[in-house]
């Protein structure tokens, strides 16, 4: 093909003009195809994304005729003083720049330029864009077919691979906006994140609201609820013909937030649901509870306080003793449990607030033991605290929560139970461990202790308790950052150890 674009000096006498290039008869046979390197399809993908330059269609047009003007100037004086012939390559050239840097459309405008240019510079006679003979005709027909090939060519490789780009990011965009999206726990964060990125996809305003959109903006609703919110975009003064695809676009972002939302909702319906019948459990729970462990004592303190109103003059002095101190252990029973109530209430409203300062082990657990029955005095040994490092911790919640498992400790151990309490150092944390040598738990419910209501299935004939001294004590020690755990005693056969993990005050 390239033989009909050739520049060579005619025998006609007119000086320079153009001739038709005859192929030889005998052609070199052609050789076999070799296969693209991945490297030039990789390097050749690389240039056309560098090489993309994004202008309007009047600038294109523009710019297509500045690159054809440069091709025809450079043709010109290497003619005029190289006096080289075959010039036609710096006008195809000049197309395929064209193509390559703006496009289909600006690389057949630039084919049909380069045509008129090379016609009226180089064609004889010179600076008219008339012909003179069937030759020269024939040339320039091949070379404008040649020009309209290679430009409408490479103009398509320029706009597949854009396209491929575009829809490369706007993939990317969708997926990194799923992810997003997936992550949003309010539906606030959605909206605002929704209306980002629409202002972002069509280069102008953007607005998501319960509210009718702006009139002249394009709008589509996040569900068919009346109620749902609306996203409403208006398309920047740049948009043009990429207008539809911002649209469709746009359309795929808000279903993927509308998806979002419904999720946010149905995770707050069954939010709402388990928390609903959590707290109806809780108050069956509560009720049953109060039903015996506060009609009880109730009914002791009313049964003593009644005979002694009614007999006291024919008790003897003994009797009347042990009277009052039924009334009286049962009255503190009751204000125990009383006490129990409103910590777990305290607990549940988000109400504990501790005031964290280094704190002594021995002291607390001295004060928790002076508030325990007289029995606890042979019962609980703790004599190796002394030496036991402060922690950070609020004295008097600790002091509640140590009170509440050597509480639990003598009233599910059964009589003769012997308590230890001692303490051991892991790295920045002292933890206090409360042992007993009581029947203790199975295995399979060692989780289930703290568990609000819980009550262990091995109690003792006699054992009193509503379940709810270890939740207190759980919500204690979490309250000043620290941890419960229970476990097996040592031998692994008897008995209950609860940990108390809180941090060392000289590591704060």
């Amino acid at each position: 093909m390239m033989g009909f674009l050739c520049l060579s000096p005619s025998a006609s006498g007119r000086g320079k003009s153009l001739r038709v290039s005859r192929p030889a008869r005998d052609p070199i046979p052609a050789a076999s195809p070799t296969p693209t390197p991945k490297g030039v399809g990789r390097g050749f993908a690389w240039l056309l994304e560098r090489s993309d330059v994004r202008l309007g269609p009047v600038a294109q047009f523009a710019a297509a005729t500045g690159v054809v003007l440069v091709g025809t100037i450079v043709a010109v004086l290497l003619y005029q003083l190289v006096d080289l012939t075959r010039l036609a390559i710096f006008f195809l050239g000049s197309v395929i720049v064209c193509a390559l840097l703006f496009g289909r459309r600006p690389g057949v405008f630039a084919a049909f330029l380069a045509f008129a240019a090379y016609n009226f510079s180089l064609v004889e006679p010179r600076f008219t864009f008339r012909l003179v003979g069937a030759e020269d005709l024939l040339t320039l027909a091949a070379f404008l077919i040649v020009a309209l090939s290679i430009g409408g060519l490479a103009g398509r490789v320029r706009d597949s691979e854009r396209q491929a780009r575009m829809r490369a990011d706007e993939t990317d965009a969708l997926l990194e906006a799923s992810r997003a999206f997936g992550d949003a726990v309010d539906v606030d964060a959605v909206a605002l994140d929704l209306q980002s990125r629409l202002s972002a996809i069509v280069g102008g305003d953007a607005v998501v609201a319960d509210a009718p959109p702006p009139a002249g903006w394009r709008s589509r609703a996040l569900s068919r609820d009346p109620s749902a919110l609306v996203a409403a975009w208006r398309p920047g003064a740049a948009a043009g013909a990429d207008a539809a695809r911002q649209d469709r676009l746009c359309a795929l972002m808000i279903d993927l937030a509308s998806a979002a939302v419904n999720r946010i909702h149905l995770v707050d319906v069954r939010t709402g649901l388990e928390a609903e019948a959590r707290a109806g459990r809780l108050r069956d729970a509560i009720l049953s509870s109060i039903s015996h462990d506060l009609r009880t004592p109730l009914a002791t303190v009313l049964a003593s306080a009644s005979s002694l109103q009614e007999y006291g003059d024919r008790f003897d002095l003994k009797t009347r003793d042990d009277l009052a101190g039924v009334i009286v252990h049962e009255a503190d029973r009751l204000n125990r449990y009383v006490e129990r109530l409103l910590d777990l209430s305290r607990i549940q409203a988000g109400q504990v607030a501790p005031r964290l300062e280094p704190t002594s082990l021995s002291e607390v657990v001295d004060a928790a033991v002076r508030r325990l029955p007289a029995r606890a005095e042979t019962a609980v040994h703790a004599d190796a605290l002394d030496a036991a490092p402060p922690v950070l911790a609020d004295g008097k919640l600790l002091e509640q929560a140590v009170f509440n498992l050597l509480d639990n400790a003598l009233n599910h151990g059964g009589d003769g139970v012997r308590v230890e309490v001692r303490t051991r150092r892991e790295g920045d944390a002292v933890i206090l461990l409360i042992e007993d040598d009581g029947p203790g738990v199975e295995d399979d419910e060692l989780a289930d202790l703290g568990r609000k209501f819980h009550r262990g299935r091995r109690r003792p004939p006699g054992a009193t308790g509503a379940g709810i001294g270890l939740a207190v004590v759980k919500g204690f020690v979490e309250a000043m950052g620290g941890a419960l755990d229970f476990a097996r005693g040592q031998d692994g056969r008897r008995g209950l150890r609860a940990g108390v993990t809180l941090r060392a005050a000289e590591a704060a």
